[in-house]
């Protein structure tokens, strides 16, 4: 596969790490995971990291990106990408290593979240958000525009379709 990066954008509990962890598996990418570097670091996102931190993880997640395109691999990073500044900071690295760059946005809907979120409270898959970070989350999210080079995926027959297609190139 040709260099590329591919950006996990959507609100937490949006399906975002299950599917990266598909594409990475399906089309043998590398996977960058910013709740993996934050465990890392001692962090717990679903108890609130400040901004100054998560910042912080955001530049060690672009270094490890710039390595892993300079030794010729495509990449899928799983972020929440929340704010524009963020997906922007991702594609300048891709377009400064001559790759191609997209936003896969997993326009998953609130009530499908929520209840995401309470299966997740009665039988843990991964790690709880505490309801006031969720909710500071979810309030100051700044949804991808059109300008942005985002695919939508609404459904895992999206997410299937979108790979069939960038394996077919």
């Amino acid at each position: 596969m040709a260099r590329a990066v591919y950006a996990m954008c959507g609100i937490a509990f949006s399906g975002k790490s299950t599917a990266a962890r598909s594409i990475a598996r399906e089309l043998g990418l590398a996977l960058i995971s910013l709740d993996a570097i934050n465990e890392e670091r001692g962090l717990d996102g679903g108890k609130g990291i400040p901004d100054a931190q998560w910042e912080k993880t955001s530049l060690i997640a672009m270094d490890r990106l710039r390595s892993l395109l300079k030794a010729g691999r495509a990449v899928v990073v799983d972020d929440t990408f929340s704010h524009r500044f963020l997906r922007d900071r991702c594609g300048r690295v891709a377009e400064e290593l001559g790759c191609r760059f997209r936003i896969l946005f997993m326009d998953t809907p609130f009530d499908v979240i929520d209840a995401r979120r309470r299966a997740n409270a009665s039988n843990p898959v991964r790690g709880a958000i505490e309801d006031a970070v969720f909710d500071h989350h979810r309030d100051r999210f700044q949804f991808p525009t059109n300008d942005e080079p985002v695919v939508r995926l609404r459904s895992e027959a999206d997410l299937a379709a979108w790979i069939e297609g960038e394996r077919a190139g």
